[in-house]
């Protein structure tokens, strides 16, 4: 899967909110990184991107200008006109109407996959982290195999298998690849952690396991976790486009982007609108993602504070 151009690197200077800090300095700590995040106009530019894009997606699932399956609602090939600001298809279907739907798609996919690969990387990560041994061994022999193989192989071998290409399994499928970042990201932040005072603290007073690595260790780990989670988004909503331009993602007719793009290819010469099109709404969206993901990562880096 084509990974995210930048990540939040955790180090020794990494921010994280102790849990010495009073209920106001951790407020204080937030709203920082809130205005720090406002003088970024790139990520607030961004950020309204991705919010006209979620109001689009909900939008689509109970209305759209024309049906996204319907046919022959004019001359195949139209270019843009009043009527239809985006043109027809090769199948005279509605190009704004089915881009609509893709947004739908896209945004399930990313912020699903998004969802689940955290889930299992967040807890794989902490697990090794604060164990270490040979939990620490066995996770991190896991993730060193699964980087060693391709995520386009992986993806298409649990496509294959299941003889399914719902938006379950291909976030699913998305997701067994998505993780190795998020648990190693866990990872290193749970052995800074765990070394901290208010950890020694907590095990001296008798606190459980389960209990320092829910209520100290994961919400001082936040931070870089929002910014991982924010780069694993668009990076899936492009794989998913590019299972869907190959024909292994959603089943037609259900609007994909890749799917619209890979329609738009063989009639790129004369009707250039149909690839165009979803390809620069991809763009557009992928940008806005990467543009918040920057901005997060810099308002909560601590050597941005100084």
């Amino acid at each position: 899967m084509a990974t995210a151009p930048s990540t939040f690197e955790p180090g020794p200077d990494s921010f994280v909110a102790t849990d010495t800090y009073e209920v106001g300095e951790r407020m204080s700590a937030w709203e920082d990184t809130w205005r720090r995040l406002r003088r970024n106009k790139l990520a607030l530019v961004g950020m309204a991107i991705i919010v006209i894009l979620v109001i689009t997606a909900i939008v689509s699932s109970f209305w759209t200008p024309y049906d996204v399956w319907r046919q022959s609602l004019g001359p195949t090939y139209q270019g843009p006109t009043g009527k239809h600001p985006f043109g027809l298809d090769d199948s005279g279907r509605d190009i704004l109407s089915r881009l609509m739907g893709g947004a739908q798609v896209s945004m399930v996919v990313g912020v699903g996959t998004a969802t689940l690969s955290s889930i299992i990387g967040i807890m794989l990560g902490l697990l090794a982290g604060f164990y270490r041994g040979w939990v620490d061994t066995l996770v991190s022999l896991l993730i060193n195999v699964f980087y060693g193989l391709p995520d386009l192989l992986i993806v298409l071998l649990i496509v294959a298998v299941t003889q399914q290409r719902g938006l379950g399994n291909i976030i699913l499928a998305i997701s067994l690849t998505a993780w190795l970042g998020m648990a190693r990201l866990v990872r290193g932040q749970t052995l800074s952690l765990r070394e901290r005072e208010f950890v020694e603290a907590a095990r001296s007073v008798g606190t459980r396991d389960r209990w320092i690595l829910v209520r100290h260790i994961f919400p001082n780990a936040l931070g870089p976790i929002i910014v991982q989670a924010t780069f694993v988004i668009p990076a899936a909503i492009l794989f998913e486009a590019f299972l869907s331009y190959l024909g292994f993602g959603v089943k037609p007719p259900t609007p994909s982007w890749g799917a619209m793009a890979s329609d738009g290819f063989r009639s790129l010469q004369y009707a250039p609108h149909i690839i165009l099109i979803p390809a620069a709404a991809l763009c557009i969206t992928l940008m806005a993602f990467n543009f918040m993901g920057d901005g997060l990562r810099d308002a909560l880096d601590p050597r941005m504070r100084r």
